[in-house]
């Protein structure tokens, strides 16, 4: 029996934990804006004003979906009986530090200040991968009051970034100002569909290419431009002609892996793959071209084999860069 009760005990705390965190965020203090006992709903929409000052920008992980943010975290609203905005992270995966909370109250208005270190989410898209840009964003949203209740501002009290967090991103550039946006959505919910107001901070940073240019691209330039090279070797000398495309094909194969090995797996084709799959097709059909050439030398057929070679010199090249071209503007149209 005592077994039981504890277990009942357990599941009720359990189910009630969410609401209770959620409603026990610490507002230290005048009671007009920390209330002892917050309101559970609100006759009137009471409007917060949030307000963003970037300091720290750090650890973006393609692989994860996540990146660091430190920041200043301001709440401004008017004054209203049992109020206080219960104000969450919405794509925050892990907090840090929160390194001090207060609340002022000046001519009826509350501000709430907060420094907050977190590992945020972001949606990263890369088909323009190494060339792509990308939006790192912080989502408010207040996990107690509904659309209804509690909506924010139209325009932030902040929004802006340290210029000193611009160099503690190696990889990246930032691209702009700290964006800001809010918008109401449904949260789905077990007993009907509740709206609630989400406020979005935006920062747009570009990647840095040099570095993928010189280590992947560069070399892969260079692998099929030997490739290609087989075309003027003796039409004769079939076996050098495959080695040299054999071994440039699995060159080719060997970057993209090292390449490859920071992305998540994605369920379409990056840029970068798709200029590795051209030049694997590439690849190949060159070595098909060698072959067929020393069928038609062994046929005795040396006029149409010194054509094809001919041909070759100039199509293969040609063709793979338009190829690459046109894949590039579809990664980039996505």
């Amino acid at each position: 029996m005592t077994t039981v009760l504890a277990t009942l005990l357990l599941l009720a705390i359990t189910l009630v934990a969410p609401t209770a965190v959620a409603r026990s965020q610490s507002c230290v203090g005048p009671s007009e804006c920390c209330p002892a006992e917050p309101a559970d709903t609100l006759s009137t929409v009471a409007t917060v004003q949030l307000g963003v000052l970037l300091v720290g920008l750090y650890g973006v992980d393609e692989k994860a979906g996540t990146w660091n943010a430190d920041f200043y975290l301001s709440e401004t609203w008017r004054a209203t009986p049992g109020f206080t905005p219960v104000t969450e992270i919405v794509n925050e995966v892990a907090r840090q530090t929160e390194q001090f909370d207060s609340t002022e109250l000046k001519a009826g208005r509350c501000t709430r200040t907060r420094r907050i270190r977190s590992t945020l989410q972001s949606t990263y898209n890369l088909r323009a991968f190494p060339f792509d840009r990308q939006f790192l964003t912080i989502e408010f949203s207040d996990a107690w009051f509904d659309v209804h209740e509690a909506v924010y501002s139209s325009k932030p009290s902040v929004s802006d970034f340290d210029k000193a967090a611009k160099a503690q991103l190696s990889s990246w550039k930032i691209q702009g100002d700290l964006d800001y946006g809010r918008h109401a959505r449904v949260l789905k919910e077990d007993s009907g569909d509740t709206e609630y107001d989400y406020a979005t901070f935006s920062l747009q940073v570009r990647r840095h290419v040099t570095f993928h240019l010189t280590k992947f691209f560069l070399p892969l330039l260079v692998i099929m431009v030997v490739a290609f090279s087989a075309f003027w070797i003796d039409l004769s000398d079939l076996n050098s002609r495959v080695a040299v495309g054999v071994t440039c094909l699995l060159a080719a194969i060997a970057f993209q892996l090292a390449e490859a090995g920071n992305l998540p797996e994605v369920e379409y084709l990056t840029l970068a793959d798709r200029v590795y799959a051209i030049c694997y097709v590439s690849l190949a059909l060159a070595i098909v071209a060698a072959v067929y050439g020393k069928a038609l030398v062994q046929k005795e057929q040396l006029v149409a084999a010194s054509k094809l070679d001919r041909r070759c010199r100039t199509l293969f090249p040609i063709a793979t860069a338009v190829a690459i071209l046109l894949g590039a503007a579809r990664a980039f149209s996505q």
